[in-house]
């Protein structure tokens, strides 16, 4: 179980079908892509895109597209590319963040929640990948792991008013990472590679972009449900009153249900997705 300190309450994240431990020691316990709600609980659904790790080798790059395929292969033969996979974060995460945060504030997207990266990190289940190329980072991933599973939570690389020909290289490079860690959690004996999420709308040029990347590697779409429950007295008081709170602070966005420290429940924009228009 992953714990988080808030300000007024301690969380505790739980992943596929992960059971509590008997003292959990938190105020609010947050079941992440349960495969049904939890009875009389707060629930949220959540689509995403899995992809079987139990499959053959072959089987798993057989669902990848033409393209895809061509691409993976293609950095494997011929880029020259390095490969991290980091099960002992601790002494990374510093590097990681200045990373990701770079590349989101080039993006104007979200920077990384640093306060989740350290208690994922403290739990161990915490797994940074890195590609890069003559010392140089192209790409990092950072997944959080529970169980038989693993889910992308983060996905960054920087190349802004780099030429046409490193653009391609980086967008080969995250591809080729991607298929990198599927073989790795695969031989660890993990059975599921969760993409982080698909934006249920596409009407934004971006999210179509970023699903159809995600598609191209095959996998199954998939609904499940974030379930919030209340375990304290300090739980089941707060909760509503945070909820008060941000209904008052964004009337437009509704409550939520993102706790303070803990990575909102949103799909990771991965910019080194073919087919974006470069001016995201």
């Amino acid at each position: 179980m992953i714990r988080i300190r808030g300000s007024a309450a301690t969380y505790g994240e739980l992943w596929f079908g992960e059971a509590p431990p008997r003292d959990p020691g938190v105020d609010i316990l947050r079941y992440r892509c349960r495969q049904a709600p939890v009875a009389g609980a707060r629930c949220t659904p959540f689509l995403s895109l899995v992809t079987d790790l139990a499959a053959a080798e072959v089987a798993l790059i057989g669902e990848f597209g033409k393209v895809c395929r061509y691409q993976v292969r293609r950095a494997d033969a011929k880029d020259e590319l390095s490969w991290e996979f980091i099960a002992d974060p601790e002494s990374r995460l510093e590097e990681f963040r200045a990373f990701f945060d770079t590349f989101a504030r080039q993006k104007a997207h979200e920077t990384c929640d640093g306060q989740w990266l350290r208690a994922a990190c403290d739990a161990g289940q915490l797994v940074l990948t890195r590609a890069s190329r003559q010392g140089e980072t192209l790409v990092w991933h950072a997944y959080g792991s529970a169980g038989n599973a693993a889910w992308l939570q983060y996905s960054g690389s920087c190349f802004r008013d780099r030429e046409n020909d490193y653009r391609a290289l980086v967008g080969r490079a995250n591809r080729w990472l991607h298929w990198k860690d599927m073989l790795q959690f695969r031989q660890l004996g993990l059975a599921r590679y969760d993409w982080g999420g698909l934006f249920e709308d596409e009407a934004a040029t971006e999210h179509a972009g970023i699903n159809n990347f995600k598609r191209s590697f095959g996998g199954r779409v998939e609904r499940t449900y974030d379930c919030t429950v209340p375990v304290t007295l300090r739980g089941r008081i707060y909760l509503p009153l945070r909820d008060a709170w941000r209904k008052w602070k964004r009337p437009s966005s509704g409550p939520g249900d993102t706790a303070p420290g803990v990575a909102p429940r949103t799909t990771r924009p991965c910019i080194t997705e073919e087919g974006l228009p470069k001016a995201l």
